[in-house]
């Protein structure tokens, strides 16, 4: 199953979720559910937790990076988290591939948080077919951003995200549609005291 950190009161999960039958794999080929996890749109994504796991608020996004830079008084709800992208990479490769590129910008990649993002990129999901498929799909970004749902609504019909870029040392938040935008999910629970399975 995958396997979580606990941060404080929350545990959260150290790969992207990748639960059928919700959203799309990575250009439609099952086997890279379990490489990169799926892209589910924000109403999806809403549902796709396993049981006892959720969606995590940008304020719990927040804590998590304010955990792992060692800083309390800052809340950086709905804002950049200054300086936390090297330690949220992980230093992976992809069939012989380095999946981060080092850039001088960012820093070297020590995934301090132990949350091991790798840049999946995002997905452009179009319209949702009635057997629950996305056959025109169209995914961009990997090998450079790794997108990742909050739980907290923007305007109508948008829904806050979070995402690293390569080249950006900061974590970034944007807004996207909440039926047609694909992103990574992390799921988090309530930390129950017990180790992490």
């Amino acid at each position: 199953y995958y396997y979580t950190n606990p941060t404080s009161e929350l545990d959260w999960m150290r790969n992207n979720l990748a639960v059928e039958p919700y959203g799309a794999p990575y250009e439609n080929a099952k086997a890279t559910s379990y490489i990169l996890g799926r892209y589910y749109s924000y109403e999806e994504a809403l549902q796709a937790c396993p049981e006892g796991w959720r969606l995590p608020t940008d304020q719990e996004w927040s804590a998590m990076a304010q955990e792992v830079l060692g800083v309390e008084d800052e809340d950086f709800t709905h804002k950049e988290i200054p300086g936390i992208a090297n330690k949220l990479m992980a230093n992976a490769y992809f069939n012989g591939t380095k999946m981060w590129e080092y850039y001088p910008e960012v820093g070297k990649i020590t995934n301090k948080s132990k949350l091991s993002m790798i840049p999946a990129g995002y997905a452009n999901l179009g319209t949702e077919t009635s057997d629950g498929k996305y056959p025109y799909a169209n995914f961009k970004g990997d090998y450079e951003y790794a997108a990742f749902w909050t739980a907290d609504m923007a305007e109508e019909g948008m829904a806050y995200y979070r995402y690293i870029y390569c080249k950006q040392p900061d974590m970034l938040i944007g807004k996207g549609d909440i039926k047609t935008f694909g992103a990574s999910v992390r799921c988090v629970r309530e930390n129950n005291g017990q180790d992490p399975k």
